[in-house]
């Protein structure tokens, strides 16, 4: 990737060059008014944001073209292929099994560890969503409903 000086000129060259295109394109739209003098009221605007997007493209291409300096001080073109060539080794052999390892640990760990320390739990009937320990409902779910029509909180210490 190389910098190109005339980018900025060349983004500007996409935009529309007077607010009279846009004009005639609100005319076509159909908006149930006269346009004649709209040009003139828009113009000022649309002016602004010609030049706040050229200055956007100005800058994004400034940035594209550091990016890509960085990019071949880390990557020189003589090395490029044999580096990106070793990375992609690493990548696969050392961070893709990690991952791996990590999906599989964090699954075990929900579905063993997590069950010993509070139990499972279920939506608690009445409550909007509140979460409450399956275990004290099924043991006395006649209570939980007296507590839920006596408008007691749902409290369980753990």
């Amino acid at each position: 990737m190389a910098f190109v000086p005339e980018a900025p000129a060349a983004a500007r060259k996409l935009l529309l060059p007077s607010g009279a295109a846009m004009s005639r394109t609100l005319g076509d739209a159909g908006l149930g008014f006269d346009l004649d003098g709209a040009g003139h009221f828009l113009s000022p605007l649309w002016e602004l944001i010609k030049a706040k997007a050229a200055a956007l493209a100005a800058f994004f291409t400034s940035l594209l073209a550091a990016l890509a300096k960085k990019a071949d001080e880390l990557f020189p073109p003589e090395t490029r292929s044999e580096t990106l060539g070793q990375w992609l080794h690493v990548g696969i052999t050392v961070v893709l099994p990690a991952l791996v390892l990590l999906c599989l640990a964090r699954c075990c760990w929900r579905c063993c560890c997590a069950r010993a320390r509070g139990g499972r739990t279920m939506a608690a009937p009445g409550r909007r969503g509140a979460r409450m320990p399956r275990g004290p409902f099924e043991a006395n779910p006649r209570g939980y409903f007296r507590d839920l029509r006596a408008n007691k909180p749902l409290v369980f210490v753990h």
